[in-house]
């Protein structure tokens, strides 16, 4: 009997053990079922849009350096992330070819220049001598008009005097022979008024011929100058032309900023037109472009919204990611994808050093919601999928 009785006893105290072990069980069970719920209705998750592609870039356009004319390389300076200014020398090709037939041309300008500064000089010459030959004509013309008159007036007085000599003879006053001399001088004076008229027509045909024959030369010299006038511009625009084609044979830096993607050829070595030697990227301030699915980004990504940079090549354990803001978004489709434009926190401090070209992804914060929610959007799309619950 004492034995039964303590079998028993133990039996008792052994179930109000399981009993009170059962209750704490359920107890921590129901616990952590109102901690669940809790967690599924009050806690908030984020809902990030991640990228297909994301690359930082410069606002303003990048440069490339082409080679505008094949040649071979005479000197190289493309140093790596080198800064360059505007305008300098990045690669020398030889012009020698072009160097002498610009020295040849600037040549045969001089020797035009030359003449036809000489030609001027000349043509100014023969103007003043034509201006004289006019005056000094005119003025033997005015002379000689006037010894024609002088001597048309003393044949004038000649007739009048044989008219007098006339008439004396004939009232018997004065002897035949000085009538005659009176009207032999009147011969001679008539004479002196022909050949004083013979003078001055001679004086001014030789006086016109003389001028016609200057202004003729004139001119000749004038025609010969506008030649050679149109032979200097012919030879300036080649002139010209081949300061362009020598100055191709260099090339400069397009932009002030970075060098970068250098593809540098070597010293001696032929390069073809067209040729990318180098990308001149501006000193400017970047921006974040990246490219999303269009599912994802239409009506979810909006301007304002936060974002992160997962940049290649720098992990993010490590080297944590690039703050940045969604500034704009693109209205199109484009290539299958939506164009998002980012700015960078500039004043968010990382080790990771902002270049123009890193690439990687972004993953946008669209929004926070609750366990719940999520697991209600997940059940909607099965069944909108038709999947098996």
């Amino acid at each position: 009997m004492p034995s039964d009785f303590r079998q028993t006893s133990s039996a008792l105290r052994s179930d109000r053990d399981r009993g009170r072990r059962s209750l704490a069980v359920f107890g921590v069970i129901g616990v952590l079922l109102v901690l669940v719920g809790l967690w599924v209705s009050l806690a908030r998750v984020p809902i990030y849009a991640v990228s297909q592609f994301a690359r930082l870039q410069a606002r303003d356009e990048v440069h490339p350096v082409d080679t505008l004319v094949s040649g071979r390389v005479m000197a190289v300076n493309l140093p790596v992330g080198g800064a360059v200014k505007q305008g300098d020398i990045l690669i020398s090709l030889d012009a020698s070819d072009v160097g002498l037939r610009l020295d040849e041309a600037r040549a045969a300008e001089r020797g035009m220049t030359s003449q036809i500064t000489a030609l001027d000089a000349e043509i100014s010459a023969r103007e003043e001598a034509l201006a004289t030959t006019g005056v000094l004509g005119q003025a033997s013309l005015s002379e000689a008009q006037a010894a024609r008159t002088e001597t048309e007036a003393e044949a004038t007085f000649a007739g009048r005097e044989r008219e007098r000599a006339n008439l004396m003879r004939q009232a018997g006053v004065v002897a035949e022979s000085e009538a005659d001399r009176a009207n032999a001088n009147l011969v001679q004076k008539q004479a002196a008024v022909s050949a004083r008229d013979h003078r001055l027509h001679v004086l001014s045909s030789e006086t016109r011929r003389d001028i016609a024959d200057r202004r003729a030369q004139n001119e000749n010299l004038k025609r010969a100058l506008a030649a050679l006038l149109t032979e200097r511009a012919r030879a300036s625009v080649l002139v010209k032309r081949l300061e362009v084609e020598a100055a191709r044979h260099t090339v400069r830096a397009p932009i002030d900023g970075v060098l970068g993607q250098v593809r540098a050829p070597q010293v001696g070595s032929v390069v073809a037109v067209g040729q990318t030697v180098a990308v001149v990227t501006p000193e400017t301030a970047l921006e974040l472009v990246a490219d999303f699915a269009p599912a994802t980004a239409i009506g979810h990504v909006r301007a304002g919204q936060r974002a992160r940079m997962r940049v290649a090549g720098f992990p993010w354990t490590q080297y944590g990611m690039l703050d940045a803001t969604v500034t704009a978004v693109s209205s199109e489709v484009a290539d299958g994808r939506i164009r998002v434009r980012l700015t960078l926190d500039e004043q968010a401090r990382s080790p990771i050093p902002r270049r123009h070209g890193l690439v990687g992804d972004v993953e946008i914060e669209l929004e926070q919601v609750s366990p719940a929610v999520l697991l209600a959007r997940a059940a909607g799309q099965m069944f909108e999928r038709g999947d098996p619950p």
